[in-house]
């Protein structure tokens, strides 16, 4: 128990030290967003903390599968930051694209059920701006350093805990070994090595996506930091 709170206070203490960067961030805003990669990055870095914060509270309440599907987050922000780093504007621009995408694919599944004229029109120019625009692959270029093992535990964790796939539901089902029989769990238990495994994983997440940050924005702390977690 002793080893697994000196964990959670390694994860707080390198949460504490992110939040200082953020508040070290100077950034343009006054351009497009097509051309501001480290606008989208310092978003990513913010989204990420979030993120890594609700993971450790769920692995302190013994949430496992919760706090699984905050760390897959964690690892899909990790694969932005890092095409960010290496790509720049181009992926920026891949973002503005995703997002006019899906919310011009969201505005048509809501179209056949909108009756009054003004929600149609709204619908209809979501339509029109996501026109000729495409989805962010996750996978993206396996190239990159890291990429191939965060999509890997991207995968992994879609499999084993987002997704109510075989794997994550067969979970709440477990052999109680004073009866022989199966029994249905609400909260899935686990053990101190499957804890520590996942603040480990988590903590992984966020190192890889504090790296890519570093890389897309200057800071003055962002090595000194990085170095000494």
């Amino acid at each position: 128990k002793e080893f697994i709170t000196e964990w959670f206070s390694l994860a707080l203490d390198l949460r504490h030290s992110c939040l200082s960067l953020v508040v070290e961030t100077q950034l343009q805003t006054a351009r497009s967003l097509e051309e501001s990669p480290d606008l989208f990055a310092a978003l990513l870095f913010c989204r990420t903390l979030t993120n890594f914060k609700g993971a450790i509270i769920l692995l302190q309440q013994d949430l496992i599968i919760e706090a699984q599907t905050l760390q897959r987050s964690c690892f899909e922000n990790s694969l932005w930051l890092r095409r960010l780093s290496h790509e720049g504007a181009e992926f920026a621009k891949a973002i503005s694209d995703d997002g006019l995408f899906n919310e011009g694919s969201f505005a048509k599944l809501l179209m056949s059920a909108v009756t009054d004229e003004i929600t149609r029109e709204q619908c209809n120019e979501h339509i029109d701006l996501g026109k000729g625009h495409k989805r962010v692959d996750t996978k993206g270029p396996q190239t990159f350093d890291g990429a191939t093992e965060d999509y890997t535990e991207f995968r992994r964790l879609s499999l084993s805990a987002a997704h109510p796939s075989s794997t994550s539901l067969l979970r709440h089902l477990i052999n109680n070994p004073e009866t022989g029989k199966f029994e249905i769990v609400v909260e899935v238990p686990e053990d101190d090595r499957e804890i520590i495994t996942n603040i480990f994983f988590t903590i992984t997440a966020m190192m890889n996506t504090l790296n890519s940050f570093i890389e897309c924005v200057s800071l003055t702390n962002g090595e000194k930091i990085r170095n000494e977690f």
